[in-house]
This record gives C-alpha cells, structure tokens and sequence, in this order.
C-alpha cells in the first residue's frame, strides 16, 4: 500500500516538502520523492505519521507545518478528530468527498485522514464531531460535485461560511460568495445558487433566486425537518419551482444519515432533509443572446466555444448539450431536446443539437421503432442546414449519428452513405477536432466493406482515415486551442482522440495481409474501441446495470 499512500498524499496536498515520520511504512518516503517531494527538507510543509505517534512534542517539532496526513492504526475516527481538533488543526477540505463521508459513516477513518491548520479562532464544521456535522459536511459535498469549472456561485444560508470554504477546496467555481443580509446583486449573474434553511420564505426564496441565476444556472436548495420555513410536502415544492426550473434530482438524507440519498420523486416521511436540484429553464434566451459568456471559456477566441456566435439561444448549450454539465436526468434532457427540436429554426446549431441528444438517446436505447422517423429529421437538416462552423458541426456530427442508426436497423447500404457524408463534408470549417467523426465514418465504412467481402475498398476507406488525421495534425492549432487565460483544456486530448483513431485506420492497413489468412486475427490488431469510445462506454454501463436489476428480481 505505500504506492497508493503516496499517491494520495501527493493527490491531496501536492508535491511538497514532507517530513515523513510513518516507521511501519517502509519505503514511504523513496515513493514520495519519486512523485517530486522534497523528503529532506529545511522548511516543513506537511507531516506524514501515523496515529500511534502522533504527540504533542512531535508536532511542536514542526512548527510551520501547514497540513497532516495520518495513517490510522486502530482508532475511530472521531478520536481522531478529537485529539487534533483540539490540538489546533481542522479536517483538511480538500480531501472531503463522498467516499470519504461513507468511511465516516461507519465510524472508520480514511487511510491517509489530511487535517490543516485551523484559522485562529475558527470554530465550524471542519473542526467539530458528530452526526449533525457530517450530515452538514454531505450536504457542501453534494452541492460542490454540481458547480461547473467557471461558476459563480453564491451560498445561502447560516453555515454558507463553511460552505465557502468546502466549495472551494473541492469544486472548479471561478469564484465562491456567500449571501449577506439585504445583499443587492444584478439579476443574471450567478451560475450557481446553493441554499440550505435560508431563513425566508421558501417560495420567495425560490423566486429571488430565478432572478438571480442566468438563463443555464443551476440550484441546489434544501430545508430540514425543523425548519418553520420549509415546504410542506415534495408536491408544493414541485410545484413552485416548475414554474422557473427543470428538476434534475431530490435527495432525502434521514436523521443520523451523512451522505444525501437520491429519491424519485414522490413523498418521504423519514427525512430530516430535503434537498432539490434544479436547473433554471433555459427557453427563451435568444434576446439575451448578446449576453452570453461560458464561464469556463469565456475568455477563449476559439471559434469552437464562439456559443454566442454559433447558436440562436446559446444558453441551451451547458443545459442540454455539454457532457458533464447538461440535465442529469435522461428523461427530462429528451424532453428539453424534443421541445428544441421542433421549435427551433430549422436549420439552426440549436435544432442540430438537440436532434444529436435525441439521437443518441434511441441509440443507446435501441429503440429502432424510432430510427426512420429520426433519419428523416437528419436529413431535412442536411439539406436546410447552412455553412455557419457550428451549424457544419452538427451537420457531420448527425451523418455520423445517421449511420450508426442505419446499422441498428440493418440498412447496411442507407449507413455507408450516411458515413460517406460525414467522412467528406468541411469538417475543418469547424475544427481539426471534428475530424473525430470523419474518421470514424470512414472507418466504420471500411468495417461494412470488410464484412462484405469487399476489401479492396475498404483499404480506401481506411487510407481515408489515415488521411484526414493527417490533414488535423497538419493544421494550425495555437488558434483554436487559445492562449494564456483562454486556452481549451479539452483541445488536446480531442486532437490525441484525433491522431489515435488515425493511427487505428493505419493499423488496419499495416495488417491487411491477415484479413484474407484470419479475420480475427485481422481484427485483434485493431482497437475498434476508440471509435465512439464515449457511447460504448455508456452502452455497457447501461447493459451492467440491467445485468443488476435482473440478478436482483431473481
């Protein structure tokens, strides 16, 4: 285990200047100068030990440093906690996360526990035991794993304090602020509004928020049981915020419970909390489409994040589009994809996107009923669909789409034209990292011809992929990765994905002479795998779960 101590030391607190006082962890300290700290330092920053050392004269000996990380030897956590909260130190709030809290749950100790210096006169959260404080500490965890890299984020309520100090120790929000009695903030200016037993109204609340939040924003509001000023039941906070917000999740957390536990929706009588997350509607944004900036991409030039530029609404885009950041819930994403689809202009990047989530939703379900009535839509869009960047990205994104559905129904033919479209439209005049689907497409062509005995075009169609990887590679990427503050942290891994799945057609090529001996073998040199990695990997992770449901019905 002393790999994985010192990668999570290093994974908490950084490379830094350790003194590592752990005698029964042999070779801690060679791994820790392995991953760049300085184990013989002048200065201390942090202390590795174990919690059979730890002594009031061991910490004195390092008087600067700033955190702890403890190997626990058979003591509860709350002792712990105890001996250190009242040494001066406080649980260190980067390295809170749910899996943590579970540990806690039970009494446990993570291995390694981190603890920082607590501020002078501090006294909060991080530096007190018990239930409440855990189940308070979940509550921060929950609301830090739904902020956005870029946000800004706005706490309420009477520990937002220690909120502030979690959310940002554990979330990528651009900036963190808590709420001030008779505050005045501009309407549209946060990203994120988090709100637990704010001592107002709680439909007036709700009301004050949707003002605040921007047309993409998200909320994440609970109440205790105890509180005078809470909702009296799931159907009237439903109710209320349908009006401004599309609900994502409920969560429930019971009396003694730490981690917050997501609920369909309906009514729970065990609770002490609960919790709703919601995104505010984002329909409607077109005359405040001058005003849009992505948060996290806001000062980039790059054509690939020009929303504002590209999309009639562009706040539809972190609700429905982006992975990671768009509704959590499948159901109500389709329904919000449906709406744009057939109210958006025809032709838009808003109505592409929004047939794309569709699409890819029947895929996954393959639901094949559905597939002609979808192929329709693909190609009225092809043809009304004009040659603004973001509107060709949709466009060659959708082809890819369309043949995928075509295999699902078999129209093996109808999917090699839908793939030869894609493999021959401009992916460049939106950017070197849509070849993705170029290649893809002339892959999956080459595919179909192998199947069919075909070969000597299918080796066309693999040179093809080979070709526009090396037509991505060869572009100019400093402008559309940016500069400074505005470079894409998403760019070149994309551009890698690019250049591998090249290198996947030229595999194929350099084995050609194995097809006609073993097809197998032929295949086993290639990694079908990094095309439409994302899919397939959300494909198995479907098909496990319904693997789970029915072992738990039997």
């Amino acid at each position: 285990m002393t790999i994985a101590f010192a990668a999570a030391i290093v994974r908490h607190l950084g490379p830094c200047r350790i003194a590592v006082e752990a005698r029964t962890v042999p070779g801690l300290a060679a791994e820790l100068a392995l991953l760049g700290c300085d184990t013989k330092p002048q200065s201390v920053d942090v202390v590795v030990t174990e919690s059979d050392a730890l002594s009031a004269p061991l910490l004195a000996r390092y008087p600067a440093a700033r955190a702890l990380a403890v190997l626990p030897r058979q003591v509860q956590a709350q002792s712990l906690d105890d001996a250190l909260f009242k040494a001066g130190w406080r649980r260190l709030p980067g390295a809170i996360a749910m899996s943590t809290l579970e540990q806690l749950t039970g009494g446990q100790a993570p291995q390694p526990s981190f603890y920082e210096r607590a501020p002078d006169g501090y006294r909060g959260l991080l530096n007190t035991s018990g239930p409440a404080t855990l189940s308070a500490l979940g509550r921060w965890t929950l609301a830090a794993e739904r902020v956005r890299p870029g946000d800004r984020v706005l706490l309420c309520g009477p520990d937002a304090a220690d909120g502030q100090v979690v959310l940002e120790a554990c979330a990528r929000a651009r900036s963190v602020e808590v709420d001030a009695p008779r505050a005045s903030h501009a309407p549209r200016s946060f990203d994120v509004i988090v709100a637990f037993d704010a001592s107002s109204g709680w439909a007036e609340e709700l009301d004050r928020y949707a003002q605040l939040l921007k047309l993409d924003g998200r909320l994440v509001a609970g109440w205790s049981e105890s509180n005078r000023q809470k909702p009296a039941d799931w159907a009237s906070l439903q109710q209320r915020l349908s009006v401004e917000y599309l609900i994502e999740r409920q969560f429930v957390q019971a009396p003694g419970i730490i981690v917050p536990r997501d609920v369909p929706q309906g009514e729970v009588t065990d609770l002490s909390w609960r919790i709703a997350v919601a995104a505010k509607g984002p329909l409607g944004g077109e005359d405040s489409r001058a005003h849009f900036v992505h948060p996290a991409f806001g000062t980039s030039q790059a054509q690939v994040v020009a929303f504002a530029e590209g999309y009639d609404n562009p706040w539809l885009y972190r609700t429905m589009v982006q992975m990671g950041e768009r509704l959590a819930d499948a159901d109500l994403l389709v329904r919000l994809a449906e709406h744009v689809a057939s109210e958006a202009r025809p032709g838009s990047a808003d109505q592409g996107a929004a047939l794309a989530v569709l699409g890819y939703r029947v895929l996954e379900a393959r639901a094949a009923d559905v597939v002609p009535v979808l192929l329709g839509a693909f190609n009225d869009y092809w043809q009304q669909g004009g040659d603004s960047p973001h509107v060709v990205r949709w466009r060659v994104s959708l082809a890819f789409l369309a043949g995928r559905l075509a295999e699902l129904l078999g129209e093996r033919a109808i999917a090699k034209h839908w793939y030869a479209r894609a493999a021959s439209d401009d992916w460049q005049h939106f950017s070197a990292i849509l070849a993705t689907k170029a290649i893809g497409a002339a892959f999956f062509v080459a595919r179909i011809l192998l199947a069919e005995q075909e070969a000597e075009l299918a080796w066309s169609w693999f040179e093809r992929g080979v070709e526009i990887a090396l037509q991505a590679a060869a572009r100019d990427h400093r402008q559309e990765l940016g500069t400074g503050d505005g470079l894409l942290p998403f760019y070149l891994p994309e551009l890698a994905e690019v250049i591998d799945m090249g290198s996947q057609c030229a595999n194929a090529l350099a084995n050609r002479h194995l097809w006609a001996r073993d097809p197998g073998l032929f295949w086993r040199q290639v990694d079908i795998k990094r095309f439409g990695i994302a899919s397939w990997t959300l494909d198995v992770t479907k098909e496990n779960e319904r693997l789970r449901q029915q072992l738990g019905q039997a």
